[in-house]
């Protein structure tokens, strides 16, 4: 409540504000990807908690909430934003199975859904909740990673940046754009 947040320094309500999401929330978080209504009510709870008033009068708020909610170096707060910290638990979910790292609940997601084929050539559509949260975030993952080729297999010569700073399909987009199999390996693409 706002009120009860009139008694404490900003930096007490920076540190409640960022110890409430890293409980329960942040454990739904890392199995499902949040809808955009829910981190804007997020976001509406802490800045009402952030700027709590002062008896009868309203605070202005002379900063965006975006701004706050940025890393200290960068002029913010440190508030963790709900939406940002969604992406980033679904994200390590994806490179430990990526990585192969994990137990009992890795061997289900690879009976289930890779059936022995690399993450890259999973199936899309269809799956849980969580599977199609996960899978939605691939090219965040590719966004910060390399590819070490191998046999090329599982190596996506559009999308994956396997040869310079960006995949094949950013760099040529007009040779993209007519390619009949987009989701095609290295290793298929070299062999023809």
């Amino acid at each position: 409540e706002p009120w009860q947040g009139q008694w404490l320094s900003k930096a007490a309500r920076t540190v409640l504000i960022n110890s409430s999401l890293s409980s329960l929330l942040l454990f739904i978080m890392s199995f499902y990807s949040l809808p955009e209504t829910l981190h804007h009510e997020i976001a509406t709870v802490q800045g009402r908690f952030f700027w709590a008033f002062e008896g009868d009068k309203q605070k202005y708020h002379m900063v965006r909430w975006s701004e706050i909610c940025k890393p200290r170096d960068q002029g913010g707060l440190r508030i963790m934003s709900s939406k940002r910290m969604n992406i980033a638990l679904l994200t390590r979910r994806l490179w430990r199975i990526a990585n192969g790292d994990g137990g009992l609940w890795l061997r289900i997601i690879q009976q289930k859904y890779l059936r022995g084929q690399p993450l890259a050539f999973c199936q899309r559509s269809g799956g849980s909740q969580f599977w199609q949260s996960i899978i939605q975030l691939l090219p965040v993952l590719r966004i910060g990673t390399s590819i070490a080729i191998g046999s090329g297999t599982a190596t996506l010569f559009w999308f994956d940046r396997w040869t310079g700073d960006t995949p094949l399909a950013a760099r040529f987009p007009d040779l993209f754009s007519i390619a009949v199999a987009p989701r095609i390996s290295v290793a298929t693409a070299l062999a023809d």
